[in-house]
């Protein structure tokens, strides 16, 4: 199965998309969704409870070291713009 880009549902530049919601949002800091959400979401997916997308799949193909690096850079990004 092919990886999920998730880039196509939460935006190249975490504004999100029609697809899916931004990471660029204070609903995502970490004393909200901490890290090891993001593994729980890409592992088992997740129930819609603050955007109206639908419900996030598994993410088949990634690894909890993929994640990892994909947290970091999200959390890296949302520093920079004030989302703490």
């Amino acid at each position: 199965m092919e990886k999920l880009d998730c880039s196509i549902q939460h935006g190249i530049d975490l504004k999100g998309s029609d697809k899916g919601p931004p990471f660029l949002h204070p609903v995502y800091e970490s004393s909200h969704h901490g890290d090891a959400t993001f593994q729980m979401a890409v592992k088992n997916g997740s129930k819609a409870h603050h955007w109206r997308f639908g419900d996030m799949p598994p993410v088949p193909g990634l690894i909890p070291d993929d994640v990892v690096h994909i947290t970091t850079y999200v959390r890296q990004v949302q520093r920079q713009n004030g989302i703490h």
